[in-house]
Parts: C-alpha cells; sequence; structure tokens
C-alpha cells in the first residue's frame, strides 16, 4: 500500500509544480473566486532610516521621525502625505552604510489619530522594549 501512496504523492507534487510554472510563465489559472489583478498599477515609495534615538538619518516623503515619550523602543514617523491606505515594512538596520546592526525585532501600524503617520515598535531579541535604529518602508497607491 505505501508504494502506491508514494506514487500518488509523487504525481501531485509533480501536478502541483507544472501548475506553478504555467501561472509563473504567465498562464491564465485562477481560484475561484479570487479578483483580478489590475493590469495597470502604480505606486510611491516612501522611506524612513531612524536612529535609536529617534533622529531622521534620511528618508523620502518623510517629514519627521519621534521618540514616543515614556516607553523604550516606541517611534512614531511623520509622512508629507496620508499613508493609511498604505503598506509598512520595516526591519532593525544601522542608519550608516557599514556596521553590523543591532539583533531585535521590530513591529509597525498605522499611528491611531493622525493619517500621515506610522507608529513603529522596536524590541530587543528576548522581546524587551529597546531603542533599536530602523529602515521603514512605505508603498502607497498613487494620488
Amino acid at each position: 500500500m505505501r508504494p502506491k501512496l508514494s506514487i500518488l504523492a509523487a504525481i501531485v507534487a509533480v501536478g502541483a509544480l507544472g501548475a506553478g510554472i504555467a501561472q509563473a510563465a504567465g498562464g491564465s489559472h485562477r481560484t475561484a473566486g479570487a479578483a483580478a489583478a489590475p493590469t495597470r498599477a502604480s505606486a510611491q515609495v516612501l522611506f524612513a532610516v531612524v536612529g535609536k534615538k529617534g533622529a531622521l538619518n534620511r528618508g523620502l516623503g518623510v517629514a519627521s521621525a519621534n521618540i514616543v515619550e515614556g516607553t523604550a523602543g516606541r517611534y512614531t514617523v511623520f509622512f508629507k502625505r496620508g499613508v493609511r491606505k498604505c503598506a509598512y515594512e520595516a526591519t532593525i538596520g544601522t542608519t550608516g552604510s557599514t556596521g553590523v546592526p543591532p539583533v531585535g525585532e521590530v513591529s509597525v501600524v498605522a499611528f491611531a489619530g493622525h493619517k500621515a503617520a506610522v507608529f513603529v515598535r522596536t524590541v530587543d531579541s528576548t522581546g524587551n522594549p529597546a531603542y533599536l535604529p530602523f529602515h521603514l518602508v512605505v508603498a502607497c497607491p498613487s494620488l
């Protein structure tokens, strides 16, 4: 019974691989109920590189960056346009072009009460709040 099961698993795997290759090559395979992807999409990319003390090192479309007083590892980054309908991505990183970034984690969310700001939280590798430098990228639909 086991050899038949292995053969069946191999056939299913090859079929799935073939479907993935066809889709990557531009095949028109669609999942039922899936929305069609827009044929022409454009986005505006904004970014901020922020030091562990909350200083804005460099950026594009960013107005300012600040530490939220009272708790380590909490920052706000304000942009020159609304970012509510955008996607946010952040990573721990140095502010310079050399060096080794510190170990830690970062999370992001829209900043409550301000349409042009993102809240960033950094923690060390044990999950404790920590002041860490980070890079934040915001991808928005074009205006």
